[in-house]
């Protein structure tokens, strides 16, 4: 609530999907998004829809600004049943924020196993 500053009687959408490699858990991903009437969150194929598509479906993606974070945590109970991990494990965490002229438009929080992480970059001095 607090997130996405909507009223406490308000509807939410609460997706979470688990992404799979060769039947193991990769990835667990948990998405909020406040209720508008007329926005479809799942396709006929049930199939994993990023959090942008959805988002979209209501917004053109130009008055769209994305608050993104990165980190290491070790993952607690919840996230080691879904991924199937020891508790504790380290898993990388992206935590994804969607707004549309300063009001919030959806939370998302990704938790990805290490060992399907790479991170590259490249820099330049201009």
């Amino acid at each position: 609530m607090y997130h996405l500053r909507v009223a406490p009687d308000a509807r939410v959408i609460y997706i979470r999907w688990v992404l799979y490699h060769e039947d193991r858990p990769i990835a667990y991903d948990i998405q909020y998004i406040p209720y508008f009437p007329g926005i479809t969150v799942w396709n006929d194929n049930f199939e994993y829809t990023s959090f942008s598509e959805i988002i979209s479906r209501k917004n053109n993606l130009l008055q769209i600004n994305e608050k993104m974070e990165m980190e290491g945590i070790n993952s607690d109970e919840e996230i080691s049943t879904i991924l199937k991990i020891p508790k504790n494990t380290p898993v990388f965490k992206i935590t994804q924020e969607i707004f549309e002229e300063e009001e919030p438009m959806g939370l998302r929080w990704l938790y990805i196993v290490k060992d399907w992480v790479l991170i590259q970059g490249t820099s330049s001095y201009d």
